[in-house]
């Protein structure tokens, strides 16, 4: 029996995520001001509407999607769960595996935006938000696992 390990979506993620939408609610309000100020009452409630949804979806939503991801990982199989209120489960064999990518950004040992995308059989699956070592630790055993299944199928 094959050993299983799990892996969790990166926190440094979350973070990032959490600074863009900051980010886009400074632009959002100063866009506003400037070229809304003629019309007060538009202008108030685009800056709330825009603040409360990247609020509810920075520290409610996010953060829900995030504990609830998980990745695992064995000889056999790959599991992904995530989801909120309607949890998804997708598996995928190894010995369908064609190839995988692995997508790394610049200062994403800080960022924890590191994806990998498994390509098999007519099926794709994205891991998201990982931290390196778990993208480069997933990527190296999907490769072996790749190699042995050919070497075992010549």
């Amino acid at each position: 029996m094959a050993s299983i390990k799990k892996y969790r979506p990166s926190s440094a993620g979350l973070g990032v995520i959490r600074i863009a939408l900051i980010l886009a609610s400074i632009a959002v309000i100063l866009l506003s001001k400037r070229y809304l100020s003629a019309y007060p009452i538009i202008m108030y409630t685009v800056i709330g509407i825009f603040c409360a949804a990247a609020f509810a979806i920075g520290m409610i939503l996010l953060p829900i999607i995030f504990a609830k991801s998980t990745y695992s990982i064995s000889d056999e199989e790959i599991q992904k769960v995530s989801g909120m209120f309607f949890i998804s489960r997708q598996f995928m064999k190894t010995s369908c595996i064609q190839y995988i990518t692995t997508v790394t950004t610049p200062l994403s040992k800080l960022t924890g935006l590191n994806f990998i995308i498994v390509n098999a059989l007519g099926g794709r699956m994205i891991l998201l938000f990982l931290s390196m070592n778990d993208a480069l630790e997933i990527s190296a055993s999907l490769n072996r696992t790749i190699r042995s299944n050919r070497e075992q199928d010549s």
